[in-house]
């Protein structure tokens, strides 16, 4: 990330910056991201960003806006309101939601011309009933070991006397999720399973010749190189196209810290203002409970990020934050607003409404997702998401900032 000069603050509301916390993310990376995963790709194969959970806290309207102009074929969302938030935002590519439809939104679904997944009998049955006025356009989802969402093989025969009897219908798309992609060898089996209930799709008729989508790898089935069809010689093949669907690589952080397989950059750094500072006297304690007793006369600073912002309480006396590449340790438990550092030590001590980082790429001694997510015991996906849920988001883009306070 670039230094704090390089940012400018879009005002809010009494146009002074009154935030205690910030998000600033960093659209350059998402691009370089976006095309590392390219260069590993087939020729046969494209990316269906996944810009469900607010693009996974780095604001879905802004990110989704960026990836328009990579020439992505498609987004993907998980519900109905979020389909309709990019449509309000006249975001007009085509729009795939993933699973969060009820039957009775399946007209309000089309009707935002988004492209529904049909992952049960129900969500068929909706379509079904839906006049023929126009081409409806629908993507099936198998489950092929999830035990989620999807249709089972032996739903297969009903789905395919259904849809055949719909001349309006159009299954672009065949669709799975894997539930242990980092796994190859159950993920090739998974894969074999998928492409035989493709097969009978296929053989039903309800897949034409004039290509199919076919997608079912997310970052771990990605990288393990789990994307692409097996070798069986199955007609569909010809005629297939591929999606890989990436979400938490696209956003920069590994799905394995230890063995990344890509070099990525971080597209999220979170950022909190020094509110207070004072000096306190040996035999302080510090925060509710007072779990830490200061061993020395000490520095302590009071940062605007508590838990309410999405700071992880269970980082309490563990965690910390960083400036100029020095790290400064959490005092005591996180409060709901604030979490003190210590500062005793710093080489450039910080002068109030001074940002330290609380989250970044690592590079600066600053902590990580996977830092924080396997000291919570957890994974970094929550981690982003989580994080500064109240806080204004930066957009960084060729050293332009842009503000949105999303």
């Amino acid at each position: 990330m670039e230094s704090d000069s390089s940012i400018v603050e879009i005002p809010r509301g009494s146009g002074r910056d009154l935030s205690r916390s910030r998000l600033i993310v960093d659209l350059d990376a998402l691009s370089y991201n976006l095309e590392l995963i390219r260069t590993r790709l087939d020729g046969s194969a494209d990316i269906l960003p996944v810009v469900k959970a607010d693009a996974y806290g780095h604001g879905m309207v802004p990110v989704s806006r960026h990836l328009l102009g990579q020439s992505v074929p498609a987004l993907a969302v998980m519900g109905l309101e979020e389909g309709i938030q990019l449509r309000q935002e006249d975001i007009q590519t085509d729009i795939l939601v993933l699973g969060g439809i009820l039957p009775s939104e399946m007209e309000e679904c089309l009707d935002h011309r988004l492209i529904p997944v049909i992952h049960n009998r129900d969500l068929l049955d909706a379509v079904m009933r839906l006049p023929p006025v126009q081409p409806i356009r629908i993507h099936l989802k198998c489950d092929i070991g999830m035990g989620r969402l999807g249709f089972l093989p032996e739903d297969l025969p009903w789905v395919c006397d259904k849809i055949g009897q719909k001349s309006h219908i159009h299954v672009e798309g065949v669709m799975t999720h894997f539930p242990v992609g980092e796994d190859p060898d159950e993920t090739d089996q998974h894969v074999a399973r998928f492409e035989s209930m493709i097969d009978a799709l296929w053989q039903s008729g309800i897949i034409g010749c004039d290509r199919v989508v076919v997608h079912m790898a997310n970052s771990a089935a990605f990288l393990s190189g789990r994307y692409l069809a097996s070798p069986t010689a199955f007609a569909w093949k010809r005629v297939a196209r591929y999606w890989v669907r990436p979400g938490l690589i696209l956003y920069g952080i590994p799905v394995d810290p230890d063995s990344p397989g890509l070099t990525l950059k971080p597209v999220m750094e979170v950022q909190a203002r020094l509110i207070s500072l004072k000096t306190l006297p040996a035999g302080s304690r510090i925060s509710y409970g007072g779990t830490r007793v200061l061993t020395r006369k000490s520095l302590v600073g009071v940062l605007g990020m508590g838990y309410a912002d999405g700071l992880p309480r269970e980082l309490s006396n563990w965690g910390w934050a960083t400036r100029d590449g020095q790290r400064f340790p959490f005092l005591g438990r996180i409060c709901m607003d604030m979490v003190m550092v210590d500062l005793t030590d710093a080489a450039f001590p910080p002068g109030l409404g001074d940002w330290m980082t609380l989250l970044g790429d690592g590079t600066d001694q600053s902590m990580t997702a996977w830092d924080i997510a396997r000291h919570i015991r957890s994974i970094p996906y929550e981690i982003v998401c989580r994080l500064g849920n109240r806080s204004p988001r930066l957009y960084r883009r060729k050293s332009r900032t842009s503000g949105n306070a999303c």
